[in-house]
């Protein structure tokens, strides 16, 4: 059957349905924070790659480059109570300059012990350590930032697109990640001061949102209200504890790729750019996946099943001797867990 809109109507049609897609941006104040968020996330993307394979690289030992990464994972899941505290009770733009401003200051302090070759695995724990900490006050705020800036009409757009830009960043900032690191750790390093520094500028141009009003609690009283209200919701406290589970037993392979980089698949730091973009590529792949059978995810089975296929990916990677292989299992096993 025909259509009866004529070719132009429908090129029309469709141009508005594409502006509709990215509607949010059109808001100067929300493109501002989406650019920075962007640039944060790309910063947080090549580090995942950069910092594991320089801990390898110096120490050899997998031993060290798990040290490194659980300096920054255990400081992240405790302070992140305080960051979600801290973005409704202290000024958001403030909060957000000055944690960017840390993160700047830490890559850029490994970058010059990189070029004076004094870096040494403690080194990279510590400041590992400090990243973990401030990684809390920054993701929350910016996610708090988004209904400031958005009316209620326009609110679902932003989120939308912020996710999105998170996604795309799992995709292409490994990669470029692994091909300066290829060229030098120094400038890949030097790449991150760059883009946090430019996400600070983004920063300073967003107006100042006011701290909402205080209950009277205190910031004690509020996370114990928090925690009881999780404790207190069967469903909100299993699902918590299957995001635990995940989390703790599944998602730490990412940090690992550099020892299978290295000692398993014998490549180089490109190669190993390119392994985390492939589970970037089946994170993005994932979420698209959720989104258009929403109403058959919305079950508990497909959770369950992707959940098992998580599992059975990460077995089979690990006894996978050839890179092409690798990828495509990295592809599957990024795709799985994102749609847990």
């Amino acid at each position: 059957m025909s259509s009866d809109r004529s070719p132009n109507q429908q090129v029309r049609g469709s141009v508005r349905g594409w502006g509709r897609t990215f509607e949010a941006l059109a808001n100067r104040r929300f493109r501002l924070l989406w650019l920075g968020t962007l640039l944060t996330f790309g910063a947080g993307q090549m580090t995942l790659v950069v910092r594991p394979w320089l801990a390898f690289e110096i120490s050899g030992s997998a031993f060290s480059l798990g040290l490194v990464a659980a300096a920054q994972g255990v400081p992240m899941v405790l302070a992140s109570p305080f960051g979600g505290v801290a973005a409704d009770r202290l000024s958001k733009r403030t909060v957000i300059l000055i944690s960017q401003a840390v993160l700047m200051a830490v890559s850029a302090v490994v970058a010059a012990l990189i070029v004076l070759d004094l870096v040494e695995v403690w080194h990279l724990a510590v400041l590992a350590l400090v990243h973990g900490t401030t990684i809390p006050f920054n993701v929350p705020v910016r996610q708090s930032y988004i209904p400031v800036l958005v009316d209620r009409r326009g609110l679902g757009n932003a989120v939308a697109l912020q996710s999105s830009g998170r996604n795309l960043n799992q995709v292409l900032a490994p990669s470029l990640g692994g091909l300066l690191l290829a060229w030098s750790p120094a400038v890949a390093f030097l790449a991150i001061v760059a883009l946090h520094l430019m996400a600070m500028g983004m920063a300073l141009r967003l107006p100042a949102a006011k701290p909402a009003q205080a209950a009277g609690k205190g910031m004690v009283g509020e996370l114990s209200t928090g925690f009881r209200y999780v404790l207190g919701s069967p469903f909100i406290t299993t699902l918590i504890l299957m995001a635990t589970l995940a989390a703790v037993l599944g998602m730490p392979y990412l940090q690992l790729l550099a020892v299978f980089q290295k000692q398993v698949l014998e490549v180089g730091p490109r190669e190993l750019g390119f392994m985390f973009s492939a589970a970037g590529a089946g994170a993005l792949t994932g979420s698209l996946l959720v989104a258009s059978f929403s109403r058959i995810a919305d079950r508990g089975y497909p959770q369950l099943l992707a959940g098992i296929a998580f599992g059975v990916g990460l077995v089979l990677f690990a006894q996978s001797p050839i890179y092409e292989i690798s990828l495509v299992l990295l592809f599957l096993i990024g795709m799985a867990a994102q749609s847990y």
